[in-house]
């Protein structure tokens, strides 16, 4: 039998790990930010030998990866897609002209072609990340077991 104090403790805890998956979750979304804002302004970096896209390949890397380590942590399918949307958003946000026309991620450079492929792929890419880490971690949970039930008095 319960006593009405087992029954606060019980909701105290289910609160604190509500809290703690809620911040976690949040710090995902963060982190996908961050690694957009970071994959955004490498767009126009050369690699030696006048390699582009270094951003193209770190972009799903880094949505992919956070989205699953996520899912590890979380056992939840909410934490595999969060950081890729997190990174949508900045992609979404920096393909956005402003005031003076000016853009971060152009579609087209005249000076510089490749620039512009980069670019275009950055969207390709950050979308591909999501659904990358979703398919992971649907597979993930299933071979994961689940979460002991909490110990009974």
């Amino acid at each position: 039998m319960y006593r009405t104090t087992d029954c606060l403790i019980t909701l105290a805890l289910m609160d604190r790990d509500r809290l703690l998956t809620a911040v976690t979750l949040v710090a995902l979304f963060l982190a996908g930010v961050m690694a957009g804002l970071w994959c955004v302004f490498l767009v126009p970096l050369r690699l030696p030998g006048g390699i582009e896209g270094l951003s193209d390949v770190l972009i799903p890397v880094a949505g992919a990866g956070l989205g699953v380590l996520g899912t590890w942590g979380t056992r939840t399918l909410v934490a595999a897609v969060l950081p890729g949307l997190g990174i949508l958003a900045v992609v979404a946000l920096a393909t956005i002209a402003g005031p003076g026309g000016d853009v971060l991620l152009a579609a087209g450079v005249n000076g510089d072609p490749g620039l512009g492929v980069v670019g275009e792929l950055v969207l390709l890419v950050a979308l591909a990340g999501p659904l990358l880490a979703l398919t992971i971690a649907t597979r993930l949970l299933r071979r994961l077991p689940a979460q002991p039930p909490p110990p009974a008095d």
